[in-house]
């Protein structure tokens, strides 16, 4: 009686199959619970830091620096830049936003893509010699900060319809000039990023609550430092700059 030919089927072991699909079912579960807690992870960052908006797109401007040299908003490509008015004869205000542009600067004015711009909204005084002599008086004079002067109209027209900065007006009461100035105006300050875009207008200077003047500034350093994110720059590079005041 002749015997049947061996089978060369593998022996089925059900501890080691069944050990293999909990292994695989668990490296689906680990994996789908990382991915998930990433998003969420990247979820809520985003909700606590939100993208800075696109609030309008600068045309190119050339206008005249303190130091008499001709400079374009085209020159800034690439970086990202804060803009804010001044004028020299200003009672205080505007040195107090110096001020507060100077503790920017101290924070971010190691990086060769960081500048500051202040655009003086009284030209026809504002001599590039004048705004030179105040900017070192008031030890101001420090790299990648320009001081703009130019055709009055033309630059005041700019600020309305590109930046989307308020309006100026000259004060004729003496008391409110000699406490505020010969001119009332915006006292925001924009973020441009390195397209040119608009990024954000922030109430620094809130002279009727100083809690909202302080979360604006600390809502610009944030979204000064997400730009550079969203630009593909290190944050580490950015936590590395001086703390304003050292």
């Amino acid at each position: 009686m002749s015997r049947p030919a061996p089978s060369n089927a593998p022996n089925f072991n059900p501890v080691v199959w069944w050990s293999t699909i909990a292994g695989v079912c668990a490296i689906i579960i680990f994996g789908s619970v990382f991915v998930t807690l990433s998003y969420l992870k990247k979820r809520r960052f985003e909700l606590e830091n939100p993208r800075p908006p696109y609030l309008a797109k600068l045309t190119d401007f050339t206008a005249t620096n303190r130091d008499g040299t001709e400079v374009s908003f085209s020159d800034l490509e690439g970086e990202i830049w804060i803009a804010g008015y001044q004028y020299t004869d200003c009672p205080g205000g505007c040195l107090g936003m110096a001020g507060i542009m100077k503790t920017l600067y101290e924070r971010f004015g190691h990086r060769d893509d960081f500048q500051l711009v202040s655009v003086s909204l009284n030209p026809s005084e504002d001599t590039p010699e004048k705004m030179d002599a105040w900017v070192k008086k008031n030890g101001l004079d420090v790299d990648n900060w320009w001081f703009l002067t130019g055709e009055e109209q033309r630059i005041r027209d700019y600020m309305i319809k590109d930046f989307k900065f308020f309006g100026v007006r000259e004060n004729e009461d003496p008391e409110v000039i000699a406490q505020e100035g010969k001119f009332s105006h915006d006292q925001r300050l924009a973020l441009v990023d390195g397209d040119g875009l608009v990024r954000g207008m922030y109430d620094v200077m809130n002279g009727a609550s100083p809690e909202v003047a302080k979360a604006a500034y600390e809502k610009l350093v944030n979204d000064i430092e997400f730009l550079y994110r969203e630009a593909g720059t290190p944050v580490a590079e950015v936590a590395e700059s001086p703390e304003s005041g050292s």
